[in-house]
């Protein structure tokens, strides 16, 4: 549940940022669960969120990864193609801050809350 209520939020900050920059929402073309498993391939382990969103000006997943050491990254992966177009190391209280920042976001805007794949 933790999941779907992260990547609702996610999404609703998606559509508010597009919206405020005047792009429009476009619907991925693979699910979370795709996104994940590519994410898994990139950086073997667990993966525990795939959040969908607008960033640097174009729509992806932003996939959060803990690896078989423990270490959490963000993997970044394609919502047309499927691949993985960066990573990064993180932590959970940098995940955690931004979080609470795409929340604040969301509820500011007003957030309409588009229909995600499954």
């Amino acid at each position: 549940m933790k999941t779907n209520i992260q990547m609702t939020a996610g999404i609703v900050l998606a559509v508010s940022t597009a919206l405020m920059a005047g792009t429009a929402f476009a619907a991925a073309r693979i699910t979370p669960a795709q996104a994940k498993a590519s994410a898994l391939k990139k950086i073997p382990g667990k993966a525990t969120a795939a959040k969908y969103e607008f960033e640097d000006g174009h729509w992806q997943y932003a996939v959060a990864v803990v690896d078989k050491a423990g270490q959490m990254y963000e993997v970044e992966v394609n919502s047309t193609t499927g691949k993985v177009t960066d990573t990064e190391k993180t932590s959970a209280a940098e995940e955690a801050s931004e979080a609470a920042a795409d929340k604040k976001a969301a509820m500011k805007s007003g957030g309409a809350k588009p229909s995600a794949p499954k």
